[in-house]
């Protein structure tokens, strides 16, 4: 019965949908099926070899080369692997100690190559569907000019009136708007590449608010300013930031009442860090905060959505031109707001390069 037992113990190892390898040290003297079909490589070509030996990533090497003189368990998940025929899996580690005079180890190797290729799908589907509520979305907005200028024209010819100065500015209005809409889009879907330099934020900030000077002065509003001084200079594009930052504060400034208040203030952020090969890099957070009517909780969800806007004129992309090139800077940013109080922007962006 032992006998029996034992052999339908190593039959189900044998037939198990994972990888399994047993080292000794990190000479592999166990391995079954599955193993030899995720390594190309017949069991006699495996057996007695060290598991360094083979194509494993250097994050799996060296993962395991930490881990195996002090027996922990540790996962790996979603790390590429090309076997000796040339195919690609993404496989899912686990590395499980067996502790008796010395540790050994137990490796599972797990193939979601095929869960990668449904999440791909799946995404390439979403995307699908992201642009054609953008495409109907453009089209909307573009169709609503054009329906205005062609009843400009028709009324011109209907009425057998002269074209006057009052029909042409508005045909000029909302061409004008369609051209608007057509260069925010193509802000937002041309893949830029971030063009790295040495920035300081402070001065991108100022330019910002210089250039938006006849706006806050005809509305009377105050902008604040609340920079920490002692913030170094660091990698960045400057041009897109400076794009990104007049959305922000012109946004600001439009929300804010007559005689109301913009204030524009930069921090270091020691609560976040991101880790760098060399070193931890920090995140300058910026946060621009007005006074004005506030964002309902319903709308405040769409606001990065293509082509929503409650601003007359608004085309609904400065926002969505704003996450792109926070994102494309490895930031984020987050946008709260109380109604009838004011909304606040906060926008955090690595530190990178900092001197």
């Amino acid at each position: 019965m032992k006998r029996n037992s034992r052999l339908n113990f190593e039959d189900i190892i044998e037939n198990l949908p994972l990888g399994v390898l047993y080292l000794d040290g990190d000479i592999i003297t166990y391995l079954n099926s599955t193993s030899e079909s995720i390594l190309g490589l017949s069991r006699n070509k495996i057996l007695n070899k060290s598991f360094y030996e083979h194509h494993f990533s250097s994050l799996v090497k060296d993962t395991f080369k930490k881990i195996k003189d002090e027996g922990k368990s540790i996962r790996l998940y979603g790390e590429d692997f090309i076997n000796y025929f040339g195919r690609r899996y993404i496989l899912n580690f686990h590395f499980v100690p067996i502790i008796s005079n010395l540790v050994n180890y137990i490796v599972l190797m797990e193939d979601c190559s095929f869960l990668k290729e449904v999440e791909k799908k799946s995404n390439e589907y979403s995307n699908v569907q992201k642009l054609s509520t953008l495409f109907a979305s453009m089209a909307h907005e573009i169709k609503n000019p054009l329906g205005v200028i062609k009843g400009t024209i028709q009324l011109i010819e209907k009425e057998k009136i002269l074209f006057d100065k009052e029909a042409l500015n508005i045909i000029i209005s909302e061409v004008t708007r369609i051209e608007k809409v057509i260069q925010e889009l193509l802000n937002y879907s041309n893949p830029q590449r971030v063009n790295e330099q040495y920035v300081d934020i402070h001065q991108i900030l100022d330019n910002t608010i210089l250039a938006l000077s006849n706006l806050w002065r005809e509305k009377s509003v105050t902008i604040i300013k609340e920079y920490d001084t002692t913030l170094p200079n660091f990698l960045a594009d400057p041009e897109t930031l400076y794009r990104a930052l007049f959305n922000v504060i012109k946004n600001a400034i439009e929300a804010c009442p007559f005689n109301g208040k913009v204030s524009v203030s930069t921090r270091l952020n020691v609560d976040l860090k991101c880790k760098d090969v060399i070193k931890d890099i920090n995140y300058i957070m910026i946060e621009v905060i007005d006074n004005g009517e506030g964002i309902c909780e319903e709308d405040l969800k769409k606001i990065f959505t293509p082509f929503f806007s409650k601003k007359a004129g608004g085309t609904g992309l400065g926002m969505v031109y704003v996450q792109k090139v926070i994102l494309d800077h490895n930031g984020f940013l987050n946008v709260s707001s109380v109604p009838k109080e004011g909304t606040k922007v906060s926008i955090y962006l690595p530190m990178k390069g900092a001197v």
